[in-house]
């Protein structure tokens, strides 16, 4: 049996049907459906996940306002022989205490702790020439002396970048041939007037009582860094000198009243 419909209920039941699928392909235009994920069309670039994120630049270290030594009492802790194993944490101390120092370095000592070197320079410190392997220069002809010189020399400015204008005889031995050397390769020989012996008394009681009880105002203090036992005295000297109303300078800044003259040898900051 077939069934006829009639064609005016035909056409109502046919524009129902595209009615409803009228209104189906609205709704995909509405609002996102609850299990699902829309980026905005306003989101550009790319997703969240893929992006760099931001890096937070550390700041440069503020830098120490001028020291004037004609005004202030003022006085120069040096370190010899390094850079060694105790240096990095020196500079911890050094820093804790806002002190700055100066450390004359082995040429054969720099590699390896070419970071430590550049530690030093960028914390205030000064850095000036020791020699390669620390001979007694005035033993040397001019020409071992000038290449035990130059090797550092090199060594340094390749690590830092910058000029190098001190150098420290080893013991302390100089004479007119080293002199000449120095003054041909604008080094001040810097020498001191207040020793330590820590190379000699490996105790850190005595070396801090040294330090602190000889210290006057333009003194220059030798001290090794290659010592564990000096670095262990260093935070004691600085509370001693301080309470004693010293400020803590490099030897470029001790001398600064006067202009440092290349091949002349320094002992004090007067």
């Amino acid at each position: 049996m077939r069934f006829a419909i009639p064609a005016g209920r035909a056409r109502i039941i046919a524009g129902a049907v595209a009615g409803v699928l009228f209104l189906g392909w609205l709704s995909g235009l509405g609002p996102a459906r609850a299990n699902e994920t829309r980026v905005p069309a306003a989101a550009s670039g790319p997703p969240p996940a893929a992006r760099r994120p931001a890096v937070r630049r550390q700041r440069p270290a503020p830098s120490r306002p001028p020291v004037d030594c004609r005004k202030v009492k003022c006085v120069a802790l040096t370190f010899d022989d390094g850079p060694g194993p105790y240096t990095a944490r020196l500079l911890r101390m050094l820093a804790a205490r806002h002190a700055k120092a100066t450390f004359f370095l082995i040429g054969g000592n720099i590699h390896g702790r070419e970071a430590v070197v550049r530690q030093e320079l960028a914390e205030g410190h000064a850095i000036g020439d020791h020699t390669w392997s620390h001979p007694d220069l005035d033993n040397l002809s001019e020409k071992q002396v000038r290449a035990q010189l130059t090797r550092t020399l090199t060594a340094i400015t390749r690590v830092t970048g910058r000029p190098v204008t001190l150098m420290r005889p080893p013991y302390g031995a100089t004479d007119r041939h080293v002199a000449k050397v120095a003054r041909r390769l604008g080094l001040a020989q810097v020498i001191w007037n207040v020793d330590t012996d820590d190379w000699l008394d490996r105790n850190s009681a005595i070396v801090a009582h040294r330090a602190i009880t000889r210290a006057h105002r333009g003194d220059i203090i030798l001290m090794h860094d290659i010592h564990p036992t000096t670095v262990r005295a260093v935070p004691k000297i600085l509370r001693g000198l301080a309470k004693r109303g010293f400020t803590f300078v490099t030897v470029p800044e001790l001398l600064a009243a006067h202009p440092i003259k290349p091949g002349r040898a320094y002992f004090h900051g007067g």
